[in-house]
This record gives structure tokens, sequence and C-alpha cells, in this order.
């Protein structure tokens, strides 16, 4: 985890490394949900996703984990260290950025368990899926509305120089 500076370069770096990171773990869980997606329709029921299923449910875990007790936070921090109002844009967007949590939580409890329920796999991860790309455009405006826009106040000295 980032540490909190009051230097606003020093904690932008920091909050990149972070970021570079967890959107990797982003792909890696868009890339075994459609990995699942693909399983569930080969095989008509889904019945063979067992171990995708479970790779999936703890990516799952991991990439919402990391977003409200790491990345979150420090965005946060982040805007703190640049005087910023981040605290108004993030006060906008969790309440949303929460009730995807919940969902997708709810969708782990469900199959993070290993029970199989072939009947309702299809629809789940079509919920799943929908829910996914809302909490992605929420945390990209979150993202772009504070890191981004440290970014160009970084680069705006160099341009001056």
């Amino acid at each position: 985890m980032p540490h909190r500076s009051n230097d606003p370069a020093e904690q932008f770096r920091a909050v990149e490394t972070l970021l570079t990171n967890w959107l990797k773990e982003r792909r890696a869980l868009l890339a075994q949900y459609t990995a699942l997606v693909v399983a569930s329709d080969d095989h008509g029921q889904g019945g063979r996703s067992g171990p995708r299923q479970a790779q999936l449910c703890e990516l799952l875990v991991d990439y919402v984990s990391a977003g409200h007790f790491e990345v979150f936070a420090e965005l946060l921090n982040e805007a703190e260290s640049f005087g910023d109002d981040g605290a108004a844009l993030a006060s906008e967007l969790m309440p949303a950025i929460t009730d995807t949590t919940e969902v997708i939580l709810a969708y782990e409890e469900k199959y993070g368990s290993g029970k199989n329920y072939p009947e309702t796999l299809r629809r789940d991860l079509s919920a799943l899926g929908e829910m996914l790309e809302s909490r992605f455009v929420l945390e990209d405006r979150l993202i772009a509305g504070l890191h981004n826009s440290h970014r160009r106040q970084l680069q705006a000295p160099a341009r001056e120089a």
C-alpha cells in the first residue's frame, strides 16, 4: 500500500503504481469473466465451469477489496495532498460504486461456495457483466476526475519551462 505523503508528486507516483497494478487485476478479471461466459455458452449449462467459476469469484473479491480498501482511499489522499476537493467527486460516485459491490459480492456468495447453479448461470453472468461495466465506468470517472487531473497539474510546470 502506498504511503501517505505531503509531497503531491510523490503521492501521485505512489498512486500511479497502485492504479497500474489494480487495472492489471481488472484485465485479469475481465479475461476470466470472458472465459467463463464462453465456457457456459459452449457447454450449454456451464456444468464444467467449476474451476473457472472459483477463479472468477476469487478475482472479484480481490479486485473489489483492493478498490475499497486501498485505491479509493489513496486517490482521496492524493487529492488532499494536491489541495483538491476530491471528496466531492468521491461522495458523488461512491454510493453507486458501493451498490455495484453489493451485487458483485452476492454473485460471489452464490457461486464462490463451489455449488453449481446451471439453470441461472447465464442470467447471473449477464447481470454480473452489466454490473462490472457500470462499476468500471464509475471507477474510471473517479480516476479521471482525481488522478488524471493531477497528472496534468504535474505536467503543466514542465511545459512552461
